[in-house]
């Protein structure tokens, strides 16, 4: 019985899967196979093409680097010469990235070799047609591979044993798809109106060349034999057909009539066919048909020329020149590093409008007069580089503008003393250090219950990536820090009459940060281990190890905050009080009841760059790491600094 149920039900008819027309299909109902080459004679598309092709590559384009929140330009690195000036000895960037977009918009894929030194740098950018591309899968472990079978006008400086190329050594462009592995041909998709646009095209060709008409019909009274018939009929397409003899005069004999006639509503009706297939087919690439000569609609971009090309840029351009800079990032093997096309070349404005901008930018301190100038292509001048700033503006709460203190040869008094900032007056920097202190144990918590999961009888070092967990908290304390330290080192070197520059201490901030984080998680492993059985039921353990984390993310977070708000400030005062002009500085005490050694410290008094003598310990400033936890916990001190 087995058997025979397992015969009849191979014999049943499985149930058709519902799946999409076929997306790579050339037929059309207009009875017109459309391929891209045919397709690019069709005005409309060759337009559409031509247009983002042409004004994408003809953009600036750079290599930048991210440093925290900069962003800074990365000329230097030896790939930013590939990408932006000659993509191969035989081919400049701009051409290059020409001819990539041009394969995206009317294959919907563009491949790019990437030819390398013996040391595996690339040295050559070389574009290969898809149609001599075949992506292919490596059954064992899923690694897509391409190969590579070059045409006989075709030539690249490949390696690869039969022409099997690995990810890193091709980059592939993709238009919009549905694949994970191509992407789909905007022709291909819309072939449709293609057809329909050509088909268009050729029949008004042919209508014109074989018109006949002189704007009427000819009538004969009677039946004509074959002779008479022939010869009435060569004579008028002699006369007649071709657009050059049409509307000719017409001689009519033997009682012929001639009735003068118009257009067919069926030729008529196909003209505006035409014409609606241009807008159709502007569509189709995202281009306004205002941009590829149909101006007989009005655009909703904007009536002026600006707003117009803002809408192109924004709409039209940009998704395809993202999808350039995300594919060639791959590239650069960096994620800081990224590639940017500069479409400010294509937003210019009237000369009276970009004055304005200008002068706006200037006004309000994010442009220099020499920036503007190398938007103009203008030499830059002396002194050029100043960011000016208005005189009323200035941080909140400031009694102020610190920018007006520290303008020379103005008559503004500066005091003679300045203090640390007392933590109470700071609860915003608390709030902050405690959410982003508290949400990275949350977090940590999450990857160590993730990690039980997978390896329940793992140690407390195996369940905690120490490596990424201390890079991930330094960077997120560096960057409070660095923020913290920018505001309150200005506010006291303003104070005494001086500015501040917060890049001189990104080096201590960074070490500072660094230690922190590595203590706090040493200290996190010690305790997971300590107080939790790893070895205990499963679920107890991950019940004990999210009450862990839960109280580190409240009472642990807090304690934290307030610590590194207490240390950060009294570096940063220190700071800004050094590059204010401070000569000397002084221990004060605030606390009513102190510590000894802090008491004794009271109106110490030493060199901005000495250290303080705090019982047996020495320091430069309270909540220095010098000086001990005994120390530092609690403490409540501050420093005045002197000019």
């Amino acid at each position: 019985m087995p058997v025979l149920r397992a015969l009849f039900q191979a014999r049943r008819p499985q149930k058709r899967a519902k799946s999409l027309p076929s997306l790579t299909s050339r037929a059309t109902a207009a009875g017109i196979n459309v391929t891209p080459e045919r397709a690019l004679q069709v005005a409309a598309v060759f337009s559409s093409v031509r247009l983002l092709a042409e004004t994408g590559s003809m953009l600036p384009a750079g290599v930048f680097e991210r440093k925290g929140g900069a962003r800074l330009p990365a000329m230097e690195h030896p790939l930013a010469p590939l990408l932006t000036y000659q993509a191969n000895p035989q081919l400049e960037a701009g051409e290059f990235w020409a001819q990539v977009l041009g394969w995206m918009l009317i294959r919907g894929n563009a491949a790019v070799y990437v030819e390398r030194s013996n040391g595996g740098l690339p040295v050559g950018l070389w574009p290969v047609a898809w149609t001599s591309i075949e992506p292919r899968r490596v059954k064992e472990t899923g690694e897509l591979v391409y190969k590579i079978t070059l045409d006989g006008d075709e030539w690249a400086p490949i390696r690869e044993e039969g022409g099997l190329v690995r990810r890193e050594n091709l980059l592939h462009f993709k238009a919009f798809g549905v694949d994970p592995v191509e992407g789909l041909s905007p022709i291909g998709m819309a072939r449709q109106s293609v057809a329909t646009g050509y088909a268009a095209a050729s029949y008004i060709g042919s209508f014109f060349k074989r018109d006949a008409s002189p704007g009427g019909l000819v009538s004969v009274p009677g039946k004509l034999d074959d002779a008479q018939y022939e010869r009435l009929t060569r004579q008028w397409k002699d006369l007649h057909e071709g657009f050059e003899n049409a509307h000719g005069l017409a001689l009519l004999e033997a009682g012929a009539k001639w009735e003068k006639t118009s257009l067919s509503p069926a030729d008529a009706q196909f003209l505006e066919v035409y014409k609606l297939t241009r807008a159709e087919i502007a569509g189709i690439f995202g281009v306004p048909p205002h941009m590829i000569g149909d101006v007989e609609r009005s655009t909703s971009w904007g009536s002026g020329i600006e707003q117009q090309s803002l809408g192109y840029v924004i709409y039209s351009l940009l998704p395809w020149l993202t999808r350039l800079e995300r594919t060639a990032g791959r590239l650069l093997g960096d994620p800081s590093l990224y590639l940017k096309f500069n479409p400010d070349a294509l937003l210019r404005g009237d000369t009276p409008q970009r004055f304005t901008a200008y002068a706006q930018a200037k006004q309000w301190g994010w442009m220099s007069t020499n920036e503007i100038r190398a938007k103009e292509d203008e030499p830059p001048v002396e002194g050029g580089d100043d960011l000016l700033v208005p005189l009323n503006m200035q941080p909140l709460g400031s009694s102020a503008p610190p920018a007006q203190r520290a303008l020379p040869g103005r008559h503004v008094r500066a005091s003679d003393t300045a203090e640390t900032p007392s933590v109470e007056d700071m609860p915003s920097w608390i709030t902050r250090h405690y959410e982003a202190i508290s949400t990275f144990f949350a977090e940590q918590g999450d990857r160590v219950l993730a990690a039980l999961g997978l390896t329940p009888d793992a140690s407390a070092e195996d369940l905690i990536d120490l490596t990424a967990d201390n890079e991930e908290l330094t960077e997120l304390l560096f960057q409070l820090a660095r923020s913290m330290t920018a505001e309150v080192g200005a506010a006291t070197a303003a104070e005494l009459g001086g500015t501040f520059v917060v890049e001189e201490t990104t080096a201590a901030l960074a070490a500072s940060s660094a230690a922190t984080a590595t203590n706090i998680n040493e200290t996190t492993v010690k305790k997971l281990a300590s107080t939790i059985d790893l070895k205990a039921a499963p679920a107890e353990v991950r019940t004990e190890v999210r009450n862990m984390f839960d109280g580190m993310s409240e009472s642990r977070a807090r304690v934290l905050a307030q610590a590194r708000v207490s240390q950060t400030a009294s570096f940063a005062g220190h700071e800004g009080a050094k590059q204010g002009g401070a000569l000397t500085k002084t221990w004060r005490v605030w606390d009513a009841n102190p510590r000894k050694t802090h008491a004794r410290a009271d109106g110490q008094t030493v060199g901005i760059r000495e250290e303080f003598s705090i019982g047996s310990r020495q320091g430069r400033w309270p909540h220095d790491h010098r000086l001990g936890v005994d120390e530092i916990a609690g403490c409540t001190c501050r420093l005045q600094f002197n000019k």
